[in-house]
């Protein structure tokens, strides 16, 4: 009987405890369409991080796939570089098609575009300003492109 009144005990211990910490536990969820952070690397040199949006260093004639989403970016002021990383729904051939005659209607010239093991490889270029895009799978149905650009 008493082995009995123990797990009773503990029973009810624990459903005391349960229903403390969920009266005092809040779930908050938050959507962030875009952030910018600002990170000095050194006295002369910052970085500035973001997601959800272009960053203003991409051109705004810069083509992105119907359905993309912007991932992170990253923006070093001093030297003018950017990377961006975006994906969708769609297989790792569609986006460089995509990206392949986008580019081109848009006014980039297509200076490279190739498979490159797992990935494909585009390299462009638009007056002095130069970038690569590195389109690859991270998951079925789904592609990634890596862009880099960077106006001297």
């Amino acid at each position: 009987m008493s082995k009995w009144r123990s797990v009773v005990a503990a029973t009810a211990v624990l459903t005391v405890i349960a229903a403390g910490c969920n009266g005092t536990t809040n779930t908050t969820t938050s959507t962030t369409t875009s952030t910018t952070t600002t990170v000095p690397v050194s006295s002369s040199e910052d970085v500035v991080f973001g997601e959800g949006e272009l960053p203003a260093t991409i051109p705004a004639e810069f083509p992105l796939p119907a359905g993309a989403v912007v991932g992170t970016t990253m923006v070093i002021t001093k030297t003018g570089f950017t990377e961006v990383i975006i994906r969708a729904g769609s297989e790792q051939g569609v986006m460089a098609e995509f990206f392949n005659q986008s580019l081109d209607e848009a006014g980039f010239s297509i200076d490279l575009s190739e498979a490159n093991g797992n990935a494909w490889l585009i390299e462009f270029s638009q007056g002095d300003a130069r970038g690569t895009i590195d389109v690859s799978t991270p998951a079925v149905g789904i592609s990634q492109a890596v862009i880099r650009y960077n106006v001297p």
